[in-house]
């Protein structure tokens, strides 16, 4: 049998390869995302064991301490416990290592970087490129990332301010360069090193992190610091080793959790994957049918035909997963690779290819290959020899269809009621297990509607032409295989739809409470008395990005209702269409003749009531009315009104409306320059907070769409694959109306309909249920929530896109089987049998 497995090899071999390609893509995620995850951990590990690189033991205080402890009012214990620490018995040198934040300013940049201390000799482990350690509070060294970047380099002056602190900036001297010491997690941004005099200024609120102990016996260092600090509550004392091993534990559970999410789309890719294999082997068996059958007359037993199948299987599982191996080395490489450009907080080292990591998704990919085999090894000693060799198709396994069905419905009935309970009275737990357990149900049962679907559409495009005709039967000829097709497209297309909506409408939502809260995208407030100049005002509404500005008259005004006393509020005065033109959402303006206040400012004044309102240039009679949206201690009225009262009202803000298409990035480079126009400005609004959701949600998107497209691009292979076997298997058939007068462009034709029509059907199917999962999934984290409101919005461009994919996936599908079909001659291909 050895030889006749080998020989089915080589004759099945190009109808194989597709299937093996899909066996490689899924062992190549899972290779890389456990290598990525190995390299992870160690990376933590030699970046962790760099910065203690001189220490011997380390102390910190614990998490449950450092939780109920606040650096602005509490004192510092690890300072106050430093002069101990030295002085104990075997200690060699120590120091505290300290941070704060600051806003960094060199030329036009404006960054938020991270002051630390520059350490002790003994425990110090940073590094200089070039340069010296600051000797004064006023000198200071920056890492070479970042001096690359500004770029600054040693002599040069840079302005750093406590974060928020309003404090008057300080000038500092660049008098040394440090290098990166090893790759991990960085700081995300600008580090400078500064003597610790200089992190001690109130307004830093700096923070110490531990305090690095070097000695002689790390043991022994560690018991006797631990004696001398054991009358203060919450300090944890380890020795490097430990604390090493420790801290790694606590980041990689963040990797770990990544892993978790990365591996469980590897599941899907996987089971995608099961579902072409199991089609081409089920194929394959049915073209060889007669092959299998001889075999058996021949004296081969059922047996033996079982193992032949999965032999075959077998092999191709080993050469597909070696080659996923290499796939999955190559990607994470890259990706390792990539991670050192800079760009993002984390940095990969070296990467850790680890025997037995490889050899889990070696295993993964054969037992795959194989498992996925097994059905179709089973039905191909169903049929008797003699009828085999007779072309007499097998029996259709009725009592196994009804059986199928049965449990397929209840699987839809049962996950679809949980799934209506999870989306409106349970909440997100029973909504994903209901979820999972009706999907299921509904592949079970896509035999069922996916071929009728095809037929009804079929159907509606048959009488345009013969191919259109002759497509709309062959799609339905095979119910089982047509269902088995569509339904790895299925798997993809429901979850990319899932995601895509669901996404878009919390992006959505969020994005209206926003807007809701805080209409204007940026309000532009001058705190100088005089306000705005004609020009500053001109200049900020020409800036990129701007699409409409309105300017906001502001004065003192005395308010004096009849009968009380008067009281003095600053006002300010809308043009009422400006004003709301700039909002993106219904705002309650004052109408001329009106007053608007908040109703905690109403003292003595009543809704509806006139009062006389005064300024510099006369009075008038205006009408109050409440409002609880509107600014406290502030009185709003319309521009024109306050124009009467004032001679020379102030422009103390001008209100912006942005494009709509503006991201984060953006909105940060618009806030910088109009901050850079006068020191008096500050910039508020909605879109910094509206566009920082909206770049976390589009990231989160596209990261979870790059993850999916392996599966889909799995099911795509196997529609292809599907395709070239059932176009091998009709090479008769294809002849025969060729000989009867079907051009080669007709024939090209009708395939490409045919898989057009699987396709398409699939990925409608799939954007349904993609929807239905979106709705019941929002549902219930918004009922989860309370509250979060969240309503379902369907991206008709992207859902069109999904779509118009499918279109071109089925019609790349039949490119090559069909110019090869149509190249085929006709007499050649009748030879066939």
């Amino acid at each position: 049998m050895i030889t006749v497995l080998f020989a089915g090899l080589r004759a099945t071999l190009a109808r194989l390869l597709a299937t093996g390609l899909a066996v490689a893509l899924s062992v190549g995620f899972v290779v890389a995302t456990l290598t990525l995850s190995a390299t992870f951990t160690r990376t933590t590990e030699d970046s962790l064991a760099a910065s203690m690189a001189r220490a011997d033991v380390l102390v910190t205080q614990t998490v449950a301490e450092l939780a109920s402890s606040d650096p602005r009012t509490s004192s510092d214990v690890l300072i106050t416990l430093l002069p101990e620490v030295r002085a104990a018995p075997g200690v060699t040198g120590a120091d505290v290592e300290r941070l704060a934040y600051v806003d960094l300013r060199f030329g036009e940049t404006r960054s938020v970087a991270q002051i630390g201390a520059v350490l002790d000799e003994s425990v110090r482990w940073q590094t200089l490129t070039s340069g010296r350690w600051p000797q004064t509070p006023t000198e200071t060294t920056i890492d070479q990332a970042t001096a690359e970047s500004l770029p600054a380099a040693e002599g040069d002056s840079l302005t750093v301010a406590a974060v928020g602190s309003g404090v008057s900036p300080t000038a500092v001297t660049v008098v040394g360069i440090t290098a990166q010491q090893a790759a991990g997690v960085g700081s995300g941004g600008p580090t400078l090193l500064m003597q610790a005099k200089a992190l001690n200024d109130p307004a830093l609120f700096s923070l110490s992190t531990s305090i690095l102990v070097a000695g002689d016996d790390a043991d022994a260092v560690a018991a006797s610091v631990s004696d001398v600090v054991a009358g203060a509550s919450g300090i944890l004392v380890q020795t490097r080793t430990e604390a090493v091993d420790d801290q790694t534990a606590q980041l990689s559970g963040s990797a770990t959790v990544l892993t978790s999410i990365l591996m469980a789309f590897a599941a899907i890719a996987l089971f995608v994957a099961s579902i072409v294999i199991a089609n081409t082997f089920q194929v394959l068996v049915s073209q060889r049918t007669r092959e299998l059958a001889l075999l058996r007359c021949v004296g081969a037993g059922a047996g033996q035909v079982r193992r032949l199948i999965l032999g075959e299987a077998l092999l191709l599982g080993l050469v597909a997963s070696a080659l996923g191996v290499g796939i999955g080395v190559a990607g994470a490489g890259m990706l390792a690779e990539l991670s050192r450009d800079g760009a993002s907080g984390v940095h990969l080292g070296r990467l850790l290819i680890d025997p037995a990591l490889l050899s889990v998704g070696f295993g993964i990919g054969v037992l795959l290959t194989v498992g996925s085999a097994l059905s179709p090894a089973h039905r191909a000693t169903r049929v008797r020899p003699v009828a085999a060799l007779r072309a007499v198709a097998a029996p259709a396994g009725v009592r196994q269809g009804v059986i199928g069905a049965v449990v397929a419905l209840a699987l839809v009935g049962l996950g679809g009621t949980g799934l209506y309970l999870g989306a409106t009275r349970s909440g997100l737990t029973l909504a994903v297990v209901s979820g999972v357990v009706s999907f299921l149900g509904i592949l079970l049962a896509s035999a069922l509607f996916i071929p009728w679907i095809v037929r009804l559409v079929g159907s509606t495009i048959g009488w345009t032409s013969v191919p259109a005709r002759l497509a709309a039967r062959n799609a339905t000829r095979n119910p089982a295989r047509t269902a088995s097709t569509a339904a790895a497209l299925l798997v993809g297309v429901t979850l990319v739809t899932m995601m895509v909506v669901g996404v878009t409408s919390v992006r959505t939502s969020i994005g209206d409470k926003i807007d809701e809260k805080r209409p204007v995208d940026l309000t532009v407030q001058s705190v100088d008395p005089v306000g705005m100049t004609a020009e500053q005002i001109d200049g900020i509404s020409a800036m990129p990005d701007v699409q409409d500005a309105t300017s906001v008259a502001s004065a003192q005004l005395t308010i004096t209702p009849a009968g009380g006393a008067f009281v003095v509020l600053p006002a300010r005065g809308l043009d009422s269409v400006e004003a709301q033109r700039v909002a993106r959402s219904p705002v309650l303006l004052p109408e001329d003749g009106q007053l608007l206040l908040n109703p905690a400012d109403a003292g003595a004044m009543q809704d509806g009531e006139n009062v006389t309102v005064t300024g510099d240039a006369g009075s008038a009679e205006l009408t109050v009315a409440f409002a609880a949206t509107a600014p406290r201690k502030q009185a709003t009225l319309t521009k024109t009104d306050l124009l009467g009262l004032v001679v020379t009202p102030v422009t103390g803000q001008v209100q912006l409306r942005l494009g709509d298409g503006i991201t984060s990035s953006q909105v940060q480079e618009l806030s910088s320059d109009i901050l850079s126009v006068s020191e008096t400005f500050t910039v508020g609004g909605g879109a910094p907070e509206r566009t920082y959701y909206e770049q976390i949600l589009d990231v989160m998107l596209l990261i979870v769409l790059a993850l999916l497209t392996m599966a889909v691009v799995i099911a795509c292979v196997g529609v292809a694959n599907t395709m070239a076997l059932s176009v091998y298997e009709r090479r008769r058939e294809s002849a025969l109306l060729r000989a009867l007068g079907l051009t080669r462009g007709q024939l090209r034709t009708t395939l490409g309909i045919e898989a057009t029509l699987i396709t398409v059907v699939a990925a409608a199917c799939g954007v349904g249920l993609g929807v239905l999962y979106a709705w019941a999934g929002l549902s219930a984290v918004a009922l989860q929530a309370q509250k979060l409101a969240l309503t379902v919005h369907l991206p008709w461009t992207q859902l069109g896109i999904v779509l118009l994919g499918a279109l071109v996936a089925g019609l790349l599908a039949t490119v090559v089987p069909a110019s090869a079909a149509a190249r085929r001659s006709p007499v050649e291909s009748l030879s066939y049998e």
